[in-house]
């Protein structure tokens, strides 16, 4: 009965929204891909000093679009967060790191992952660092990128990369520049 609890209480509980990014529900992550709902996540773009953009790889055995390139930062909003204080602990869970963020806008992203629809509200952010990072385990390789790289890559072959950074990138990447 106890290891029924301790699960239940590590569960992820995220906001679910209505079309106009409305708050309607909490549910938890495991759901969200059960029941297609609406949820938030943020996505941060990290510039170093020589305004090389920080790229970052998923481990191949990730369940998300494994062995494929993502933005510096990239995670959900948990219920009851706001989309800048999920964009500081997500810079701190994924690279350990804590830096200004500009706000960048704000997309719906739409599409398949493992053979399901996902549906996000995304916060886009650009930070600047020229420290040190520290990648945590879901993630194996960075990469410092010019914009013009990235843009050619993404070109090339856009699988290279998740779809959110695809989207992300697309949307914000004249203001990168």
């Amino acid at each position: 009965m106890l290891g029924i609890l301790v699960m239940e209480e590590e569960q992820e509980l995220l906001d679910v929204v209505d079309e106009k990014d409305k708050f309607i529900g909490k549910d938890t992550k495991e759901n969200k891909f059960l029941k297609g709902f609406i949820s938030r996540n943020v996505a941060v773009f990290i510039l170093d000093e020589s305004k090389k953009m920080l790229i970052v790889k998923h481990p191949p055995d990730k369940k998300s679009f494994p062995n494929r390139y993502d933005l510096a930062v990239c995670g959900n909003v948990k219920a009851g967060e706001k989309y800048p204080e999920a964009a500081q602990r997500e810079l701190m869970e994924e690279l350990g790191i804590k830096c200004g963020l500009k706000h960048l806008g704000k997309i719906f992203n739409s599409f398949k992952e493992n053979d399901k629809l996902v549906k996000y509200f995304t916060c886009i952010f650009l930070g600047h660092y020229a420290g040190k990072f520290k990648l945590n385990d879901e993630l194996v390789e960075l990469k410092r990128v010019s914009i013009k790289n990235v843009e050619e890559l993404v070109e090339k072959d856009k699988y290279l990369f998740t779809p959110g950074f695809v989207n992300d990138f697309m949307h914000v990447r004249d203001r990168l520049k």
